[in-house]
């Protein structure tokens, strides 16, 4: 596939144009210069001038933008458009990259300016007018030629080739087909109409790093910043009513402390969905421990203060219905939030350490069970509720591998792939359509004790995984 056409490129992501920018976007994560950091920027409109844009260590900015257009005429009137918007937002901005899917005309000797000399008088009037404006700016074309060396560079296996110009295969319509030879495979392990939730469903919604896990994320941090909330007021608190209580003054600079503590880390836990990274969560486990720690130190002395005022059964239920209703007062306001902020949190910390929660930070997993007790309903179940939501899974059969050929070779054959296509181009292709839907692919391979030889996940695995995990966008079960 060396001799490609950019007007044929397959239509991802929704079109064309959309299959086009992201195919700039791919080359330009894979050409990042070490040590600065990647964002990819989603949604039609929302791109601030760029497709995706790289921030450098030493705090300048690489920005992309992609025009799906073949005449000169459109290229630099969008260009223009954009790159005003692009420096609007992106402050940082000193190099922006334009990406366009023909080859420009060079001189000719005729009368009028050719393409190059107009888009080279265009770079220079912008650059220009950005330096009169105290700013620095660079602009780099890619033309079509530009990225066909870029791709062929980088893609040496054909993988993302494969993805972005042969629309026959890797498209949804294609996952969907998989799928339903998948549902075929398991028979009658496998019985749509019949579905019980389970814990399995939440653990490949964690594991698949997917919307329904960032929304339960989300939920709890909303209940730990509200409890945050509550407790803060109660601290700042210097006077008291029949309502409120004050803060003591002897626990002032503790409560500041641990509020201050608990909003960071609460902070931090709301961050996590754009952190794909092993083990994300348990770096967290710390600073949890020490935050409880204080919340706990918090509670012991409020505890002890309330019942020095009130006597030995003021942290009572009975205590405080008696005095709400009779002396409209919550002496014990304090101390319940401060106990409503330490549930909070425990229980988000709690869930980032179940499977539920800590499998969207790892990146393989074993799951095992007694044989009838729907594992192979779960993963199928798992993997269609995937496609609806737009991610995109591959669930093989543990008899399919079979022999001495290695894992590669019957993933091809089970995918229904070239074998030419070989491990790397089979892992790039993939990994390509799971970059372009934004979440990682799951890889499930289901019943892996009906494998002949049995020695064969014994002796496979380790060069099989060590090859996934050289590529970021992949979950293997």
């Amino acid at each position: 596939m060396n001799d490609f056409d950019f007007r044929r490129i397959a239509p991802r992501c929704g079109g064309q144009r959309e299959a086009f920018e992201e195919l700039c976007c791919q080359l330009a994560y894979r050409t990042v210069p070490q040590g600065a950091y990647y964002t990819r920027l989603r949604g039609a409109g929302g791109d601030g001038g760029v497709e995706c844009f790289a921030d450098l260590p030493d705090g300048n900015r690489i920005g992309w933008q992609a025009k799906y257009v073949f005449n000169i005429d459109s290229l630099i009137s969008q260009a223009e458009e954009s790159l005003d918007r692009a420096l609007t937002i992106h402050p940082a901005l000193t190099r922006y990259i334009v990406c366009f899917p023909f080859d420009p005309t060079g001189p000719t000797g005729r009368r009028g300016r050719s393409d190059v000399e107009r888009l080279g008088q265009w770079c220079s009037k912008r650059e220009s007018n950005a330096s009169a404006e105290g700013r620095r700016l660079t602009i780099e074309l890619w033309p079509a030629y530009r990225l066909r060396s870029l791709l062929l560079d980088l893609d040496t296996a054909g993988g993302m080739r494969e993805f972005f110009f042969n629309e026959t295969i890797l498209s949804e319509s294609w996952f969907s087909a998989h799928l339903d030879a998948a549902k075929a495979t398991a028979g009658p392990r496998y019985t749509p109409d019949l579905n019980v939730e389970t814990d399995l469903s939440k653990w490949f919604a964690a594991f698949g790093f997917t919307a329904a896990w960032s929304q339960t994320l989300e939920e709890k941090v909303g209940s730990c910043r509200k409890a945050h909330g509550r407790l803060k007021s109660a601290v700042c608190r210097t006077g008291s009513d029949s309502m409120s209580p004050k803060w003591p003054d002897d626990l002032k600079e503790a409560g500041e402390s641990v509020t201050g503590k608990m909003l960071q880390l609460v902070e931090e836990c709301s961050s996590l969905p754009a952190t794909y990274a092993p083990h994300a969560e348990a770096q967290l486990d710390a600073r949890f421990d020490d935050v409880l720690r204080g919340l706990s130190f918090l509670e012991s002395r409020l505890a002890e203060d309330l019942k020095s005022q009130h006597g030995a059964g003021a942290d009572s239920a009975a205590f405080r219905q008696f005095m709400a209703e009779y002396q409209v007062s919550f002496p014990a306001a304090n101390l319940d939030d401060v106990r409503d902020a330490k549930a909070a949190l425990r229980d988000l910390q709690d869930w980032l350490q179940s499977p539920a929660g800590s499998l969207a930070f790892e990146r393989a997993f074993v799951l095992t069970g007694a044989a009838g007790s729907g594992k192979t309903h779960g993963v199928c179940d798992a993997a269609r509720q995937r496609l609806r939501e737009g991610l995109l899974t591959c669930v093989l059969f543990g008899h399919s591998f079979r022999g001495e050929p290695d894992p590669w070779t019957r993933m091809l054959e089970s995918l229904g792939l070239p074998i030419t296509l070989g491990r790397d181009g089979l892992l790039d292709g993939l990994n390509s359509a799971a970059e372009a839907s934004g979440f990682p692919l799951i890889i499930i391979i289901d019943a892996i004790n009906e494998t002949r030889p049995l020695r064969y996940w014994r002796d496979h695995p380790p060069a099989a995984f060590q090859a996934v995990q050289r590529r970021p966008y992949y979950g293997f079960a």
